[in-house]
């Protein structure tokens, strides 16, 4: 079996790559060209490969009376917030895609109806991400598929069965893809997180990228995602906000400018620390040489003594004979005079 491996625009994501950094800023621009394009400059400036927003009309993602699972206390059905939120005008993407050319950002969004992978497909966007809550819709499954770009599945709140599923049916649409671990609660208890879940995918599916898209309030964010490389995720999401004051949208549980940063800088690291070698490295080297011990005369020997235990020694540095071959020593001759912490060598012995 191959290795697993999926391209998003000029990047190789495989299990020997720095994980890929997503910042997630979903409609934290309020429909403004002006500040979409800040959160790509911070975005940018912070060291991530990608910023993701979302996409959507209204009456194509909820019904009038759907309730709000979120926690609030507004009243409002999700059909009057995603209406709030209605969405940037076409031009402004095209705007925002030439932009992220610019800054040499990879620019992504979630479609959340096929009209909207639709429009983002005019733009050749690099990757679609797919929402947790859509892992069951298949006809935008199959309209994405279409495009034949690589897709991030989000597997929030679903069984494996569903997850199996969803596979089953990206493979048989010829789909490159790739899985992120999710928990569909905002923001997610770190007693939730199930970061072991990560390793479990890869078991499962291994053929298969995957990664993880973090739901904790951002100080535990910094604890999640380092664990979920160690753990195996190539990929990181993780909201993100120019003003964490704020209470509503994902504004709560998203990281700031500094909290991405050192989000960018955190993962890279646990990715370098949780890199596996069969032998010793060579960091190690001078403490290997000097902390280990040899065998030293433990007194000053004369030439023609036989060596007894009593006669030796085991001392610092390690560049004599190795205490495991102590036997060697033993019952053997002295030719010539030793002092006392001198290391005893084979070529003194008969």
């Amino acid at each position: 079996m191959s290795k697993p491996a999926i391209q998003i625009g000029n990047q190789i994501i495989e299990e020997t790559s720095p994980p890929y950094i997503i910042a997630e800023a979903g409609v934290h621009h309020y429909n403004s060209l002006t500040l979409a394009k800040e959160y790509m400059i911070q975005a940018k400036l912070c060291g991530v490969d990608a910023i993701k927003f979302q996409t959507y009309s209204a009456n194509r993602i909820a019904t009038t009376w759907a309730p709000t699972y979120w926690n609030d206390k507004s009243g409002k059905t999700q059909f009057d917030i995603f209406a709030e939120r209605s969405n940037l005008a076409y031009e402004d993407y095209r705007d925002l895609f030439n932009f992220a050319k610019e800054l040499k950002l990879t620019l992504l969004s979630t479609p959340f109806d096929p009209d909207s992978a639709a429009l983002l497909a005019e733009f050749d966007m690099a990757a679609f991400k797919i929402a947790s809550a859509d892992l069951t819709y298949y006809p935008l499954l199959e309209t994405i598929a279409s495009y034949k770009k690589p897709i991030l599945l989000s597997t929030g709140a679903a069984t494996f069965a569903e997850v199996e599923e969803a596979i089953t049916f990206l493979k048989s649409l010829n789909a490159q893809f790739c899985l992120l671990h999710c928990v569909l609660s905002y923001p997610t208890p770190i007693k939730d997180a199930n970061l072991q879940r990560i390793v479990q995918l890869k078991k499962r599916f291994p053929e298969m990228i995957v990664g993880y898209s973090d739901h904790t309030q951002p100080q535990y964010t910094m604890i999640a995602c380092p664990i979920a490389v160690s753990n195996g995720a190539q990929i990181i999401e993780k909201h993100f906000t120019l003003n964490n004051l704020l209470d509503e949208d994902d504004h709560y549980h998203a990281v700031d400018v500094s909290g991405l940063k050192r989000l960018v800088r955190d993962c890279k690291d646990a990715k370098i620390m949780a890199a596996a070698a069969e032998e010793m490295k060579e960091s190690e080297i001078p403490a290997r040489t000097y902390a280990r011990r040899s065998i030293v005369a433990a007194k000053s020997l004369k030439a023609g003594t036989i060596i007894t235990k009593n006669d030796i020694d085991f001392k610092r540095p390690g560049t004599g004979l190795s205490p495991v071959d102590f036997a060697q020593v033993l019952g053997k001759e002295l030719m010539q005079d030793i002092a006392q912490d001198d290391l005893i060598k084979l070529e003194h012995l008969c």
